[in-house]
């Protein structure tokens, strides 16, 4: 299957996702969002996380999201 995905496909798809802890340390997911511990245990995406980062970097963060959890 071939899809044409633009920027905002892209950036839906990160924010569709988020990242097992063990990847929240990656340089460029902890710096596009942050994890809140304790009861609540969450993640969360900052609301201008796209802003300087390219196509290409958004496609390998959903990669890196998604993979994340087949890695247990």
């Amino acid at each position: 299957m071939l899809i044409d995905l633009d920027r905002e496909d892209l950036i839906a798809l990160v924010k569709g996702t988020r990242p097992d802890y063990s990847v929240m340390d990656d340089e460029l997911i902890s710096f596009c969002g942050e994890y809140s511990g304790g009861f609540s245990e969450e993640w969360r995406w900052n609301y201008s996380f796209c802003v300087g980062i390219t196509e290409e970097e958004l496609y390998n963060m959903y990669l890196t999201c998604k993979n994340s959890w087949n890695e247990k």
